[in-house]
């Protein structure tokens, strides 16, 4: 289930003991309960999904977080963003609570009425259910697991947190992936929000391949991950000349840049802490 953990007191930035090149990197399978991979970068940690998010502190004050890198490497000092929303997954029915799946407070199972989208096996897997209405509005709900679901038929989904009000058919469900999952260089135009910088380059992940009618794993890809920071001081790719101290927000003209952060395009996600050079790398206070 899901953890509150205590932060770790001393450590390199290596958590996985490597000795080979990218030593900070790990990979495992996609889906997470697929056979492990034989081949990848950095060390095979085959239940690594498990803890992505979960975060680090530095002993100069930055914060890491874990992450699943998506399908592009990563190089040092970029603006990541989490994976796209995908809405076709939102706000889906509750059928009929059943005798064997009752949805009822303290259970940690719950069926979902899929819509006109071929569901993936374990697509959210690690990211959260959302009542978005209904009975038991409010709730956040991680996931586990899920089956797989053609066009209109049943999802199953097992939690890691147990439900908190019991389910009914007027409940609406959201399947949100973990912002963690699956990150990407910051486009010009977002699709989601941004959730750190990378550290160092994280190689890119492997898709699995699915059935296009079931949603069935067919072939499973293999995941990529490595830490990026989301609190304190570090080297960012810049987009425009800025003075120090101004607040700065993801560039609208650059992929994976800062700029002057604005209230509309680009709200602020850190601090300048020197003047910045546009085309370059420099010092930033992230505040994410």
């Amino acid at each position: 289930m899901s953890r509150i953990t205590s932060r770790p007191t001393t450590g390199s930035l290596n958590p996985f003991g490597s000795t080979v090149a990218y030593a900070g990197q790990a990979y495992g399978p996609i889906p997470a309960n697929a056979i492990a991979p034989t081949t990848g970068t950095g060390t095979l940690q085959a239940g690594a999904v498990s803890y992505v998010g979960q975060k680090f502190d530095t002993s100069d004050g930055r914060v890491l977080t874990f992450v699943q890198n998506g399908a592009v490497a990563l190089i040092a000092g970029v603006l990541v963003q989490a994976s796209a929303e995908v809405t076709a997954f939102q706000k889906l029915a509750v059928p009929t609570p059943t005798t064997a799946v009752p949805a009822s407070a303290g259970t940690y199972q719950v069926l979902v009425t899929n819509g006109s989208t071929v569901l993936k096996s374990n697509q959210f897997q690690q990211g959260y259910a959302i009542v978005s209405a209904g009975t038991g509005i409010g709730q956040t709900l991680k996931i586990a697991s899920h089956s797989n679901a053609a066009n209109a038929g049943t999802i199953t989904l097992n939690l890691e947190d147990p439900i908190q009000t019991t389910l009914d058919n007027t409940s609406k469900i959201s399947l949100i992936a973990n912002p963690y999952v699956g990150v990407v260089v910051n486009p010009t135009t977002h699709t989601s929000a941004p959730v750190g910088v990378s550290l160092y380059p994280i190689a890119a992940s492997t898709a699995a391949t699915y059935d296009g009618t079931s949603g069935a794993l067919t072939v499973n890809g293999v995941a990529q991950y490595g830490m990026i920071v989301t609190n304190g001081p570090t080297s960012c790719l810049i987009d425009t000349v800025t003075n120090v101290g101004y607040p700065l927000g993801a560039s609208t003209a650059v992929t994976g840049a800062l700029a002057v952060a604005t209230l509309t395009n680009s709200p602020q996600v850190g601090v300048s802490l020197q003047t910045l050079t546009s085309g370059q790398n420099g010092l930033v206070y992230l505040q994410l």
